[in-house]
């Protein structure tokens, strides 16, 4: 939610926010706009799909700082869209926005886009670090703002309804938390100065309060809020359907460019209430510019933006209290969940586009930063999709035919009622795709429904999904546990990937999960220092400097400066939107994966995801990889050949390419410098000794194969090359 243009409003009158030492409290989190700020406003990737790791480290510095002061955070999450579609046209704008926004970034312009992996990133970090947390059935501010009033605490969010919201405790806009230095308390002789002043570690924070607000504007009432930011415009209703409303009140015309429309119409409409003498009189004046005709409209519609601004009866407390479980959430034709969902929804485990799902019907499916003249990055998902489907939508298919055992029309798959309406990418516009989940398994027929999968052992669980993304469970046997749902994925990516990818693809992602392996399992720090940020013995001297360092004791130098050359952007090499868009392809397969996964009750242990994947780096790695004619071999050689980083990266793509035919990878376009290098090679090897000759090069990057590192082994010959028996005679006879 959001009201056009008020956060502006407010920080330009800094005289609304009282400032605040924040420790010893609660404090509730609005976690989707948490998830959204922390990532943007510390200038973390965007363009090449996200730096995850970076962004965890952010998450728990963020959650690490607000426990040193003693402050008790709450995170609450969004559910499902509301189901009387109040907001469909708003969801719908913001998609179609997000579209040209993936162009815009590709070219180096503004904007935010969300990596695709980012929200489940957040929520997998939180949990580990045991922040307490709930899922809200739709929407979560007035539930943010209702357990907030409970405890007598203030909100952190970033979000402008939260400034027309009556929170008792106040509202810090994320902006005035300056959670990255902790403050010493006063000590000492300052004790006597202080009185009453916190004596511990604390957080400067800047509250604001509707009480400071209102007394600021004399004369104006709390209880016009509601109506304040209904005609300033929200999610619910456009500020052009009032334009009749603005024609008719006097709006302050600025001195400088600076004060725009917006501005001119808060400080109209505020001033305009200021005179009102209760919301009552305000409403019938407001109704009294439209039509007669229009008029009850009108009130239903302004009414209805107004009530989500009011208060109501939260079970948030007595979940946090007990545990119990309030969710009231239904499906899409008003049955209950099973227990295990509501459970799992209430925790904030089950993904956002799950509740869609099973509660409209509808799902908005996320954009990347992705080729606009490709096919959508979540096209080679799509199967993964239906399978999710099938299974939530199954549970009301079940209860119809529960309830008409003999009514074939109720029952049918082919019906509205058990289709999903997916939007998603075409080309540069949106597309609504109508998708009916006919998705069978070839050793379980049809799928289990949702109320089943929970009596399922894990093991069929585990063989289900593998069947979803067509791998054996002896394929992957060989692999770690840890890798093995990761390399799965891999394998339905290659499989599906449209346009194809090729196996540079492959091998800088086989890296990026090796690299993080590698720095995450590097003699483990002691327990009592995670998971704490690690000041530096070099920055310990400035303040506010926490760096995350890993130590890398037995990793081989060379190994080392293999992976840190790619750490950073180049600013000599090109954007790679091929490259690009091949890893947002993965991305999707391994977001819907994760989210089937969560549906069959996690037979698989989830990814780390905050290792999982950096753009920067696959970015890097790819558009140096395209100037490498032999590119196994130029990897195995930076990897130190026959160390144990390289012998995991050759296995794991072996496996992965055992798995794979050749057939699904793309036939590789040499740069200038590969061809001119594979000239080169080829002249050499034409001028080389006479065994050599006519032997096809094992190197070719057309049909670069399994022997491509194993041709590069040099081989030294134990007998006489002139006589073709001598090779006979050096045979030991005891063999």
């Amino acid at each position: 939610m959001g009201i056009l243009g008020f956060t502006k409003f407010i920080e330009d009158n800094p005289h609304l926010f009282t400032d605040r030492q924040l420790c010893n409290t609660r404090v509730v989190i609005d976690g989707n706009n948490l998830c959204y700020r922390l990532y943007f406003d510390n200038g973390l990737d965007v363009k090449h799909g996200g730096e995850y790791e970076q962004f965890s480290n952010l998450i728990k510095l963020f959650f690490n700082n607000l426990r040193t002061c003693h402050v008790e955070p709450y995170v609450i999450y969004d559910g499902a869209y509301e189901s009387n579609d109040h907001k469909f046209v708003t969801t719908l704008d913001r998609s179609k926005r997000r579209i040209l926004l993936s162009e815009t970034i590709a070219r180096d312009g503004p904007g935010h886009l969300l990596p695709a992996l980012a929200s489940a990133t957040f929520k997998q970090v939180v949990s580990s670090l045991g922040v307490r947390c709930a899922q809200c059935d739709y929407e979560a501010d007035r539930e943010v703002v209702m357990l907030a009033n409970s405890w007598n605490c203030p909100v952190i969010s970033v979000d402008s309804d939260f400034f027309i919201f009556n929170i008792r405790a106040g509202y810090i806009p994320l902006n005035h938390l300056y959670w990255r230095s902790v403050c010493k308390g006063k000590t000492g002789d300052q004790e006597s100065d202080a009185g009453s002043q916190n004596k511990g570690p604390y957080l400067r924070a800047q509250v604001y309060t509707v009480d400071n607000f209102c007394s600021s504007f004399d004369g104006l009432q709390v209880e016009m809020l509601p109506l304040l930011g209904t005609l300033l415009g929200n999610d619910y209703l456009p500020v052009t359907l009032f334009l009749p409303f603005y024609s008719q009140i006097k709006l302050p015309k600025g001195d400088n460019v600076f004060f725009s429309r917006r501005y001119a119409r808060a400080y109209g409409v505020i001033s305009w209430l200021q005179e009102r003498e209760n919301l009552e009189d305000a409403l019938h004046r407001v109704l009294n510019v439209f039509r007669k005709s229009e008029r009850e409209d009108y009130k239903m519609m302004i009414q209805s933006s107004m009530v989500v601004y009011t208060f109501f009866e939260s079970y948030l407390p007595d979940y946090f209290a007990s545990g119990s479980l309030l969710c009231r959430l239904l499906t899409h034709d008003g049955y209950p969940l099973p227990e295990w969902v509501l459970q799992n929804i209430q925790q904030g485990a089950m993904p956002t586009m799950c509740l869609n799902a099973l509660a409209n019907h509808r799902v908005f499916l996320h954009t990347q930063i992705e080729d606009l003249s490709q096919p959508s990055a979540n096209t080679c998902s799509l199967p993964i999709r239906v399978a999710i489907y099938n299974i939530l939508l199954s549970h009301d298919e079940s209860k119809v035919l529960q309830e008409s055992p003999t009514s074939p029309k109720k029952s049918s798959r082919h019906t509205k009622e058990f289709c999903v309406q997916e939007y998603d990418r075409m080309g540069k516009d949106l597309k609504k795709t109508i998708l009916r989940p006919e998705y069978e398994s070839t050793r379980y027929g049809c799928l289990p429904n949702l109320a089943g999968v929970s009596a399922l052992c894990k093991e069929d669980r585990k063989t289900l999904l593998l069947e979803v993304l067509g791998v054996k469970v002896e394929d992957i046997s060989q692999i770690p546990p840890c890798l093995q749902f990761t390399i799965a994925v891999l394998c339905y990516w290659i499989r599906h990937a449209n346009p194809k990818v090729s196996h540079l693809h492959l091998y800088c992602l086989l890296l990026c999960f090796i690299r993080h392996d590698i720095l995450s399992c590097q003699d483990p720090l002691p327990t009592e220092l995670l998971p704490e940020p690690i000041v530096s013995t070099s920055q310990q001297g400035k303040k506010g400097k926490h760096i995350w360092t890993p130590p890398k004791s037995w990793i081989p130098r060379t190994v080392s400066a293999f992976f840190d050359k790619f750490q950073k952007g180049s600013k000599t090499r090109s954007f790679d939107l091929e490259g690009v868009h091949g890893f947002a392809q993965f991305q999707s397969c391994m977001q819907y994966t994760i989210y089937l996964n969560k549906v069959l009750c996690l037979p698989f242990p989830p990814p780390d995801l905050a290792g999982l994947f950096s753009g920067i780096f696959t970015h890097e790695l790819y558009k140096e990889m395209k100037n490498k004619a032999d590119v196994l071999g130029w990897v195995m050689l930076g990897l130190g050949k026959t160390s144990q980083v390289a012998e995991e990266f050759y296995r794991l793509q072996t496996v992965v390419r055992q798995v794979v035919s050749e057939e699904c990878f793309a036939a590789r376009q040499q740069s200038k410098t590969a061809r001119k290098k594979q000239k080169r090679k080829e002249s050499s090897a034409a001028s080389s000794s006479g065994y050599r000759e006519g032997s096809s090069s094992s190197s070719s990057v057309e049909n670069e194969d399994l022997k491509g590192y194993e041709a590069s082994v040099d081989v030294v010959a134990s007998c006489s090359l002139e006589n073709k028996f001598a090779g006979l005679m050096s045979l030991d006879c005891d063999n």
